[in-house]
């Protein structure tokens, strides 16, 4: 529970932030994407390649190492009625040269949608976040080998990134 706490203030700061820095940059603020429609349960990967480019620039930001456009592979983690499904494992194609086994431990209803929690298999101080609410999907993953989030774009876009610890304080090592 302890951990669930931490995301959801992760999440709030991070759409509070991203409100924030978008508006600074001359980019409209993020709308709320409606329940997924289209499942796939074929293929156990959950990032999916984008089949089309945003409609509008994506702001940089120097804590961002590499990012990479996606859409969700919504069979792995709902059913077609929109129930989160019971899965023990999730392949997290995060970038061609880095893929994780995300284990997941607990899967929480929280408000119309779900939180995913668990840890990246085979990997020491690993942890993974997942929060799928009013429609919108986004995700944490950490470990020392690494620190990535996938975060709403625009329609069913979603965007990858790698973050550059050092950028932060405290994050020097």
């Amino acid at each position: 529970m302890k951990n669930l706490t931490f995301f959801l203030r992760f999440v709030a700061l991070t759409l509070f932030l991203n409100g924030c820095t978008s508006g600074s940059s001359g980019v409209e603020p993020l709308g709320v994407l409606a329940t997924p429609t289209a499942f796939s349960s074929s293929g156990t990967f959950l990032f999916l390649d984008a089949a089309y480019p945003p409609t509008r620039s994506i702001p940089e930001k120097p804590h961002i190492v590499r990012w990479r456009l996606v859409q969700i592979n919504w069979g792995v983690l709902l059913d077609e009625s929109g129930q989160a499904r019971p899965v023990s494992e999730i392949v997290l194609n995060l970038f061609p040269d880095v893929t994780y086994v995300g284990v997941i431990q607990e899967i929480a209803p929280e408000g119309d949608g779900y939180v995913w929690s668990g840890y990246l298999k085979d990997i020491e101080f690993s942890a993974l976040y997942m929060v799928y609410t009013s429609g919108v999907f986004l995700a944490h993953f950490d470990s020392p080998l690494g620190v990535y989030e996938v975060a709403f774009v625009e329609d069913d876009l979603y965007r990858v990134i790698q973050i550059e610890q050092a950028e932060y304080p405290g994050g020097e090592g």
